[in-house]
């Protein structure tokens, strides 16, 4: 029986750290390659072309680096599978590379399958899970964070154990990590881990530096063929182990390619045009785009499936956002229904206060009381009285005045260019911000920048979309990752979580709580209470409703494609978690000669 010792280490976002004697590295030294470019014509009968997973030149594949690229990014099950996918239709865990797991009061046992292989043919073992995990407790990744939760791992024949922190036990967080985490071949990155190696310090950037960009080793249906600037191409691996659950069918596109533009519009027109097959990318008025063979999940309003909340992130390590009456004022000056109507085509449901979803499986922790008494709603007028009376004003030109006589700095607001949806919100909030005298600007950045602005803590507003995938685990890792400070890295180091940097120590409680309450009323009434204290405090201000993935999709080239009608799978575009399933069921569409 092996274990991994629980415990993270506290000095990780380092780019050099110590590890403790507890993680000993013993593997051997291997060299990075590039990829050798490749042009050749892709058969439109055998391709699926999506579009909107990734806006980076894409370089780098490594599960390991902190923003990899399409299909190593997020919860995309393409390349790297997860033990379980979450399906948000049915609200539970399917199995992927684990065929079964098990519940106990401290912990929970995972059966591996045994049929699971990589695509160079060898086993997937309980050592290269074990392996995985163990990456995770000793590297900045963005999981890292799991061994709050975590006080070891165990390995037993074919099964391994995650056994709970007893100081913050966690089996929702617990089973959320194991959907969550990519399961990675031992026997290429303990050689890497190895040779980033010196006495008791891991080289970070040396490991990030591995591009893992030539023919990765990965146990998903698909395989890294090539990419350029303009798309990264994926092939079907004819010989993927999981053929067996579809009684040896391989899924229906030989080759996926992801299309790379530089705008929401330029996705758009792509699928328009018929060279776009999926998108996930915002697309005004689809209810008119049936005449270019073009839907989403739902023919009804508002056609997409809600499952997660656009926010604007507050930077609390900033004046005047560490200010609550100043956070109360902005949150009235806003108005959501012009962002609903204006910004995202009337695509969600009014939005509420609070962050948590008042409909479906969330609505039962959701409070109408608490959000009439408590809630923020669209009032300029109440803006400028809270603004008034917490010792604000105006001068003669109307520009807002602090407290001690000095005005206003200008305020920025930033989200990522092209994303038109987006920078439609932020336009409308900039609007009302200067209406209320408070001198506020757009910032529209490139991707990566933007990212880097909010793990850095280098911005004013950001929007972003937390969690965006439903999870076992929702609505608490939402509320977890947007308010919990327990373990926030110093002011200067990023971070993947409470990007806004607040902190509430009642907040901490109640979401230590959550996991471990086994009565439902009890639980109920703690996560009306969560959400009551967001209405009161304002970390951050919930904008407005969206799918998990925004989901549409042409049937000039294919068909059979999941829908509220035929709910076969969730819709996740096909490639993110329990939606990859629907790739089998596809249909090519016949063309007249």
């Amino acid at each position: 029986m092996g274990v991994i010792l629980g415990g993270k280490m506290n000095i990780f976002w380092k780019t050099t750290f110590s590890l403790s004697c507890a993680f000993a590295a013993l593997f051997l030294g291997c060299e990075d390659t590039t990829q050798s470019q490749k042009t050749e014509a892709f058969p439109r009968n055998e391709t699926l072309y999506i579009g909107g997973f990734d806006w980076a030149t894409p370089k780098n594949f490594n599960p390991l680096h902190g923003d990899p690229n399409f299909p190593v990014d997020g919860n995309v099950r393409l390349l790297y599978e997860s033990l379980f996918a979450y399906d948000p239709l049915e609200a539970k865990l399917e199995p992927m590379l684990a065929s079964s797991y098990q519940e106990t009061d401290s912990s929970i046992i995972v059966e591996l399958d045994s049929r699971a292989k990589w695509n160079d043919g060898s086993p997937v073992t309980v050592e290269d899970v074990y392996y995985s995990f163990y990456l995770d407790s000793i590297l900045p990744t963005p999981r890292h964070g799991s061994w709050d939760y975590l006080s070891a791992i165990t390995k037993n024949n074919n099964s391994i154990e995650f056994h709970y922190n007893k100081k913050n036990p966690s089996p929702l967080m617990i089973l959320n990590i194991l959907a969550g985490t990519s399961i990675l071949p031992k026997h290429v990155f303990a050689p890497l881990i190895e040779k980033s190696t010196q006495g008791s310090s891991i080289d970070y950037a040396a490991i990030s530096e591995f591009s893992n960009a030539e023919k990765p080793v990965a146990s998903g249906p698909y395989r890294l063929h090539t990419f350029s600037p303009e798309k990264i191409v994926l092939e079907r691996d004819s010989t993927y182990w999981g053929n067996v659950k579809y009684n040896g069918k391989q899924p229906a596109p030989r080759f996926i390619i992801h299309s790379l533009y530089a705008g929401n519009n330029a996705f758009n027109n792509a699928m328009s045009q018929g060279n776009l097959d999926i998108s996930s990318v915002f697309l005004p008025n689809i209810q008119n785009k049936l005449r270019d063979s073009i839907r989403a999940w739902s023919l009804n309003p508002p056609y997409h499936r809600p499952g997660a909340i656009v926010t604007l992130i507050l930077n609390h390590e900033r004046e005047p956002f560490n200010n609550p009456e100043f956070r109360h004022a902005l949150a009235h000056m806003v108005d959501f229904e012009k962002i609903r109507e204006r910004a995202i085509s009337g695509y969600s449901p009014t939005i509420r206060p609070g962050l948590i979803l008042p409909f479906e499986q969330e609505q039962k922790y959701f409070d109408e009381n608490d959000a009439t008494r408590y809630g923020n709603h669209y009032n300029p007028t109440l803006a400028k009285e809270i603004l008034t009376k917490a010792g604000f004003s105006w001068n003669s030109e109307g520009s807002l005045i602090q407290k001690d006589g000095s005005p206003l700095r200008t305020i920025y607001l930033e989200c990522p260019k092209g994303w038109t949806d987006w920078e439609d919100a932020i336009l409308v909030v900039v609007g009302a911000m200067r209406e209320i005298g408070i001198p506020a600007e757009k910032s529209f950045v490139d991707y990566s920048i933007w990212e880097a602005n909010l793990r850095q803590g280098n911005f004013d507003l950001a929007m972003k979309t937390q969690t965006a995938d439903l999870s076992v685990a929702t609505p608490w890792f939402r509320l977890q990752q947007l308010l919990y400070s327990k373990a926030l890295p110093d002011s200067g180091k990023p971070t993947y979580f409470n990007q806004g940097r607040y902190k509430n120590e009642k907040a901490n409680i109640l979401l230590d709580s959550i996991p471990t309450i086994k009565d439902s009323a009890l639980l109920v009434k703690t996560y009306k209470e969560l959400n009551r204290l967001v209405m009161q405090d304002i970390p951050v201000i919930p904008l407005f409703y969206k799918p998990t993935q925004y989901y549409q999709f042409s049937t000039k080239n294919w068909s059979n494609f999941p829908t509220e009608e035929n709910p076969y799978a969730p819709p996740e575009n096909l490639i993110t978690a329990a939606g990859v399933k629907a790739l089998w069921n596809l249909r090519q569409v016949q063309k007249e000669n």
